[in-house]
């Protein structure tokens, strides 16, 4: 792989009160770190005390291939961080008294026929805490993924929704799917786009000038945006295929921001909604929002999750109660904490996800052990640059091992197809799902695409078959299944949904 010099660009503030504040560890660790997996991605750093930004680490490239570096003004699109942001946008609505945390699915869409669950019994506030007791495959990956929706469609899927059978009205599940479903009612309700709302509840008086949930704004606003990277693909140097649009950006996973943006957020969480002097939310509303709602039992690396809030996990870390929230999908891991105890916190967002999950808890262990003087930090580094060294040398092998796989599989299977093939193109639609593309071509393969997503078919063991996988929706491999008659395709089946051929 080629080699990069990995800089790193980075600006602290500190006063007084922080003099004994030495971040170096942080530098030492990050670059060091890069070395050892080989992509020089990005990783952007802010770390929170008192009330202010007093770290700031930019490292590694925000387009590698163009050497754009990471900077201050670099946005990340932060997936799942978007939650604990629209979720106190709804508090802040209800601050107005448009809704209450009470407000039920049926009072929300009066118009709405829910007929495979009790719309009465869902509240705001089951919807916030991914407790809702629902579930809707179709609506989630055509939000996030798809983006064959508009207003009339969004309604239409959200009366798809049925009981989820394995786990109930009040127990969490994490999903997406609630803060789907509250942003429907705000484009209803307000006439006009849940991102506006956000932008004008939370973005705009917290003055996160390089924030935004549309991805348009980025050129609209000249505002440079890291481009998504991946271990997994034979150039990780390669920009991935799919990158979010406005149309797949959604109330749970859809907002570019820059780390200092989101610092700002993070230190209105922990003063109470008051940020550079100013009370910008009400004290009541921000305290609500860290309320428990939902316990359950979970962990992701070094982080023990016991409870969810309003957009929040909560569980212990290093001896105190902290919040936080992460956010990884294809080309992306972000991270959000902050301790209240002792009024600190940290945004760590990269634009890579197969490998940074392990550098963010890395780094997470580096920056509190400073903020909490938790040891030696530099010692710290050294134990996390050692086994960053055996965690991107075993994430490489398997990998490549995965890939070697699925290349062999493919190899040895050969497409059974009873017709010509110029017979299996077409489009197919779904009520749902909406339309399906399937394109030969020149080299003999079929190109299959959903919307923003597509992938070349690969052949199954079955006849009339073809295997299909949509890897940003990580469903994993589909078998595609045509419906013959009479010598010709009336038809499909794909995710047990039949799509008939238009």
């Amino acid at each position: 792989m080629k080699s990069f010099p990995l800089l790193v660009s980075l600006s602290i503030w500190a006063s007084s009160a922080y003099a004994t504040d030495d971040f170096s560890a942080i530098d030492k660790y990050v670059n060091a770190a890069k070395k050892e997996i080989g992509l020089p991605s990005g990783t952007a750093i802010a770390v929170v005390k008192e009330g202010k930004i007093v770290y700031e680490g930019y490292f590694g490239y925000a387009n590698i291939k163009e050497n754009k570096k990471v900077t201050a003004e670099t946005a990340f699109y932060i997936a799942s961080i978007t939650k604990p942001m629209f979720a106190l946008s709804t508090l802040l609505l209800e601050h107005n008294g448009d809704i209450k945390d009470s407000t039920s699915m049926a009072e929300m869409f009066p118009k709405q026929d829910f007929l495979k669950f009790d719309a009465d019994k869902v509240q705001l506030k089951h919807l916030m805490s991914c407790s809702s007791g629902i579930e809707n495959d179709a609506l989630l990956n055509t939000l996030a993924f798809t983006g064959n929706h508009n207003l009339k469609q969004r309604h239409r899927l959200l009366s798809a929704s049925v009981k989820n059978q394995r786990n109930p009205l009040g127990q969490f599940q994490y999903t997406n799917l609630g803060f789907n479903i509250a942003s429907i009612w705000v484009d209803d309700f307000y006439s006009q786009s849940w991102q506006k709302i956000l932008s004008e509840t939370i973005y705009q008086p917290l003055g996160m000038n390089h924030t935004s949930s549309y991805m348009s704004d980025a050129a609209k606003k000249s505002i440079e945006v890291a481009r998504p990277y991946g271990l997994t693909g034979k150039d990780p140097t390669a920009i991935l295929p799919f990158e979010k649009s406005d149309i797949t950006m959604h109330a749970a996973g859809g907002t570019i921001a820059t780390a200092s943006d989101l610092g700002l957020f993070l230190i209105a969480q922990l003063n109470q909604g008051i940020v550079n002097g100013k009370q910008v939310f009400p004290a009541e509303v921000i305290k609500k929002s860290h309320q428990q709602l939902v316990s359950h039992n979970g962990s992701f690396l070094d982080f023990k999750r016991t409870g969810y809030a309003w957009g929040w996990q909560i569980g212990p870390y290093k001896g105190s109660r902290m919040l936080h929230h992460f956010g990884g999908v294809a080309g992306t891991h972000t991270h959000s904490s902050f301790i209240p105890e002792h009024n600190i916190g940290l945004v760590v967002l990269n634009n890579e996800n197969n490998i940074s999950q392990y550098l963010t808890n890395a780094i997470s262990d580096i920056v509190y052990s400073i903020l909490l003087d938790d040891g030696d930090a530099n010692k710290k580094a050294e134990k996390h640059i050692l086994a960053m060294r055996t965690i991107a040398s075993e994430e490489q092998a398997n990998i490549k091992k995965w890939n070697d796989i699925k290349a062999k599989k493919a190899s040895s299977r050969v497409m059974q197809l009873s017709l010509d093939k110029q017979k299996y193109v077409g489009v197919f639609h779904h009520p749902l799902w909406g339309k399906l593309n399937i394109k030969l071509l020149k080299s003999g393969a079929f190109e299959v695409r959903l919307g923003e997503v597509s992938t070349i078919a690969t052949a199954y063991t079955k006849l009339d078959t073809m295997r299909v996988e949509f890897s940003e929706m990580n469903e994993g491999g589909k078998v595609l299944t045509y419906k013959l008659k009479n010598g010709e395709v009336k038809g499909l089946t794909l995710f047990g949904e039949n799509f008939n051929k238009v």
